[in-house]
């Protein structure tokens, strides 16, 4: 019978001055944002029409991100300061400045208008409409190393030493719950459907925690810290999606299963890339999994477990990359500040 192989048609490329750092498609719309260790923002129309934000600077952007409904896009980084852009208007306009402090992380609630992100051990949470200060949020124990919003309510998960801190958004003053990892939380992200909360740890372990449901659990024997994790929006027949963890070279992928003692997780390694893995990512309603490669690599997973197809993209490393939300485009940053797209299709090869 005929299988289906994946295809990617480059669109266009451009050349930015540095290492991308962070990319973010608009939710809505057909446009999305680059940023760079020079302090540049662009705006990348789907043509390939690029707009800046803010021009090259002496200190890096290290987060960026658009609202639920497309009309804000903030950024920030070692200058301290945080950034907004409304797309309504067109401006661009200085939020905060923090002196002597960097704003590492930041991520949009997934419907309003309100903005967390990180300086230091705070985390700050602002409303874009009315430019103005929500909350403040004091992590304690460590500065503030990742961020994410709760899919479908108001808790906000942060990342840093000793774990993960949840606060409610209909109590701010009210006391986080904490989901403890052994030494640090590098990275966490909820799953689609807001079941599961991952922490991918400085230890060399990921910790997963259903909600509502303790104690978590904890996956170990990772060659080194687990700097990235992703989940698939669709479950598979266990009834639970996917969670893949980047580590070194290396890719794990996790899935609960059915008939395993408790109804815990079993694991594969997906091996290809030559050097460290920078950033994976579930394509949207989807198990296709990609991944990008210091080695300048991208490589696209079917079914999360086998590898469909590898792309040699930049001469440098392949830093950062991210779906657009149909899926069908796949936006992909270089080390040397390459900015580049692809059309995603399927075609019929051979016969089986």
């Amino acid at each position: 019978m005929k299988t289906a192989k994946l295809q990617l048609t480059p669109q266009w490329q451009h050349a930015l001055s540095d290492y991308v750092t962070a990319l973010q498609w608009s939710s809505v719309g057909d446009q999305a944002a680059a940023a760079t260790a020079a302090g540049e923002v662009v705006l990348f129309a789907a043509t390939g029409t690029a707009t800046p934000l803010q021009s090259a600077q002496e200190q890096a952007v290290n987060c960026l991100g658009c609202s639920a409904q497309g009309d804000f896009w903030a950024w920030g980084g070692q200058a301290g300061e945080l950034c907004l852009w409304r797309e309504q208007t067109h401006e661009r306009k200085v939020l905060e400045t923090y002196e002597g402090a960097w704003i590492d992380t930041l991520a949009w609630h997934p419907t309003r208008p309100i903005l967390a992100y990180g300086v230091g051990s705070t985390v700050h949470i602002w409303d874009a409409k009315e430019e103005s200060a929500i909350a403040t949020l004091d992590f304690e124990a460590s500065s503030v190393l990742h961020l994410d919003w709760h899919p479908q309510d108001d808790r906000l998960a942060a990342s840093g030493h000793g774990g993960i801190k949840v606060w409610s958004q209909s109590d701010w003053s009210a006391g986080p719950t904490v989901v403890e990892v052994p030494g640090a939380s590098l990275f966490c992200a909820w799953s689609a459907d807001g079941r599961y909360l991952g922490s991918g740890n400085l230890d060399r372990t990921l910790t997963v925690a259903e909600w509502g449901s303790p104690p978590p659990w904890l996956m170990q024997g990772f060659p080194g810290k687990v700097r990235q994790i992703t989940w698939s929006m669709p479950n598979t027949a266990s009834g639970s999606p996917l969670v893949a963890a980047a580590c070194v070279e290396g890719i794990t992928i996790w899935e609960r299963g059915k008939q395993v003692k408790k109804g815990g997780w079993q694991s594969q390694v997906l091996q290809h890339h030559q050097e460290r893995v920078n950033e994976i990512a579930f394509q949207p309603d989807s198990l296709l999994l990609a991944s990008a490669g210091q080695d300048g690599r991208i490589a696209l997973w079917r079914e999360g477990r086998k590898l469909d197809q590898s792309l040699k993209t930049f001469s440098t490393g392949v830093s950062t990359l991210a779906w657009s939300p149909t899926g069908d485009r796949l936006l992909a940053g270089g080390s040397g500040g390459e900015v580049a797209l692809w059309q995603v299709s399927r075609r019929a090869q051979g016969f089986g």
